[in-house]
């Protein structure tokens, strides 16, 4: 499973992060989310 993350301060970006389990793939993009930076969605990626 390949989940993909925005991410926002002024700017927006995205962070990819994969794995079997989403709960596990979820806490890995919180885990590379950049100190002033915030989570905005998680998506399924394609």
């Amino acid at each position: 499973m390949k989940l993909v993350a925005t991410i926002r301060t002024v700017e927006t970006s995205e962070l990819e992060a994969e794995g079997d389990d989403y709960t596990a793939v979820k806490a890995q993009l919180a885990a590379m989310v950049p100190e002033g930076f915030q989570m905005l969605s998680v998506r399924k990626a394609e």
